[in-house]
């Protein structure tokens, strides 16, 4: 576990050194994440991005690398989850739509926050569960054990609860607490296996987890998308969008896929809209590895 200890000695000396200090620090990171990620990846990422954005090969190449380097910054703004509190949060990220949230979450149905693998979205999680709000994400388990412990040791420290995406215990613990009224927090955009939905995202068919409208339809409760924006003087805007609800028809497949086939219009909207926030070098439509990777 001796990781887990360098880890939290890194945080300290963040935690002590200036905002400022640590993003240049950040920058340096993401500037080294770019030497780290297969170059495969690269390629697949700025790809995607001139088949989806319709831009061109150099713009492509552009934002597919600053979706990468904003990892370091992200790095260095969780290092810094100690120094977070109901006090200051508002300093850190500027809510949009609190509004949409205070009134979805005063009908005691619970909600489902509902975001992607876009901007900072520990830090989306951290702002919503420090303005007050009984929050419960889902994770996937880390394979290396220190840094497993690590992050959600972090993530109880800014008041969420965690369980992972997997197993039958993760199930029942998500559905305990949207019968307690609290909050549910999913990433939405990313699908490890082929039980998902048939969707599309930028034209190009996906498979996307069921888990929102599905939990949606069964308790009643709204979706609210949410997105976080990393601007580049430092400071963070989170985006709320008002609440969204399953239908509960006949037809539960229909009603399924009508609220993925929403939710998934959302993050296309919000990707077109700040393009380098995505995680681009995810293989999202599991045929990179197939048209990029060297063949061995």
């Amino acid at each position: 576990m001796l990781a887990y200890y360098v880890m939290k000695l890194i945080s300290k000396v963040f935690c002590l050194l200036p905002l400022s200090v640590g993003m240049f620090f950040g920058n340096g990171l993401g500037r080294l994440a770019l030497i780290i990620v297969p170059e495969w990846r690269m390629r697949m990422a700025a790809a995607n991005v001139e088949e989806c954005l319709h831009v061109p090969p150099e713009e492509a190449k552009a934002i597919a690398e600053q979706s990468v380097t904003k990892l370091g910054r992200m790095i260095i703004e969780v290092l810094r989850f100690p120094l977070l509190n109901p006090e200051n949060i508002d300093d850190l990220v500027k809510t949009e739509g609190l509004e949409y949230l205070e009134e979805a979450y005063a009908k005691g149905k619970g909600a489902l926050m509902c975001t992607g693998h876009f901007g900072n979205w520990e830090l989306l999680g951290a702002d919503v569960a420090l303005h007050g709000y009984p929050m419960l994400s889902i994770a996937r388990k880390q394979d290396n054990e220190a840094m497993d412990r690590f992050i959600n040791e972090y993530r109880e420290l800014v008041g969420q609860k965690v369980a992972f995406n997997r197993g039958k215990e993760g199930v029942l613990a998500m559905g305990r607490y949207l019968k307690e009224k609290h909050l549910l927090g999913i990433l939405y955009d990313q699908d490890r296996s082929d039980t998902g939905v048939k969707t599309c995202l930028f034209g190009k068919e996906v498979n996307t987890p069921s888990g929102p409208a599905v939990f949606s339809r069964t308790f009643g409760c709204p979706i609210l998308p949410i997105f976080m924006h990393c601007d580049a003087d430092g400071n963070c805007r989170a985006k709320i969008y008002p609440p969204m609800y399953t239908e509960r028809t006949k037809d539960k497949e229909r009603d399924i896929c009508q609220m993925t086939d929403k939710l998934m219009a959302v993050l296309e909207q919000e990707i077109r809209s700040d393009p380098p926030m995505w995680f681009w070098v995810h293989d999202r439509w599991k045929d990179g590895k197939e048209r990029f990777k060297p063949k061995k």
